[in-house]
């Protein structure tokens, strides 16, 4: 759904665009009077957004970045103006039709020196098909507007910042998948392009990820998966063939590793044996026991006893 907001103070600028994006700190760089305008469109867990704003800079500091806030990484793409982004001891100047990556898990300073307008991709990591080593390598490095791989996604993101207000009425959610991918293409360039075994390990990578996050989920199987990744459960085998567990397995022994850490938690201490199960997708007691206690060589009881 889009939605826009406009503002005339730094104070409501600095709490709109935290609780719009991840926490952040706000800095005004200029004196006078400040004005900005946030319009935004969310498809799933895809948020695009269209900023036009006066000189400001905007800090995630090590604190803010270990918060807990969420894991994404923001794709920015300059249309206006300048910017000047630093992460992981670089920095780059953004003009207008430059891409950049950075991670809102490190610490990060995004300023603007004059009067800009930019569009933001803000990106979960599980949804992103580089790893986090590559994106790693890519923080704070512009793809210029020259690049060739830019002259492919650079006018896609601007359509879409340009048509914000309808990006979900003509497919969008297909459209959303697509210019993630597009952008993952693209910057994956950057780097000289991934090698095959790179693609593999970076897909495994985000295919784990997933499992974490529906581990309370009783039906999550390798259908499931391979459906919510856009291929065959044959080659979503064929990807863990050669991997320490089958995708099967690599479930269950996450599974099995959530609930041996919930057991210790005092927090949870007062909760059944089967409760604990239930959260990690294994609501059949005996059958959770038995597995349990294949996988760590003693049952749920004892071993939240400290046995």
């Amino acid at each position: 759904m889009y939605q826009v907001q406009q503002v005339d103070s730094f104070t409501a600028w600095a709490s709109l665009i935290s609780n719009a994006f991840v926490k952040l700190d706000c800095e005004q760089v200029s004196n006078g009077h400040f004005s900005a305008s946030l319009g935004m469109n969310t498809l799933g867990d895809l948020s695009l957004m269209r900023i036009s704003t006066k000189p400001h800079a905007v800090l995630r500091t090590e604190d803010l970045s270990s918060s807990g806030d969420g894991d994404y990484y923001k794709v920015s793409y300059q249309r206006e103006g300048h910017g000047l982004l630093i992460q992981d001891g670089r920095e780059t100047v953004l003009c207008p039709g430059d891409l950049a990556i950075y991670d809102t898990q490190r610490p990060y300073t995004l300023s603007f020196d004059k009067p800009a307008s930019v569009v933001v991709a803000l990106i979960p990591h599980s949804e992103f098909r580089l790893s986090n080593h590559q994106v790693g390598q890519l923080t704070a490095v512009a793809l210029k507007a020259e690049h060739p791989l830019a002259g492919t996604v650079a006018p896609l993101l601007h359509h879409l910042g340009e048509n914000l207000p309808t990006w979900d009425e003509f497919g969008g959610q297909t459209l959303a998948h697509n210019t993630v991918d597009l952008l993952a293409t693209a910057l994956g360039g950057a780097l000289g392009g991934e090698n095959q075994a790179d693609a593999k390990a970076a897909q495994r990578e985000r295919i784990a990820r997933y499992i974490d996050a529906h581990l309370n989920d009783a039906q999550l199987d390798p259908a499931r998966i391979a459906a919510a990744h856009f291929m065959s459960v044959r080659s979503l085998h064929a990807l863990f063939a050669h991997e320490e567990h089958t995708i099967a397995a690599l479930i269950r022994h996450r599974r099995l590793v959530r609930a041996a850490a919930l057991l210790r938690d005092p927090l949870l201490a007062d909760l059944p044996i089967q409760g604990i199960g239930a959260r990690v997708g294994l609501a059949d007691a005996a059958g959770f026991s038995r597995m349990f206690s294949r996988e760590f060589g003693l049952t749920p009881g004892r071993y939240r006893q400290g046995v």
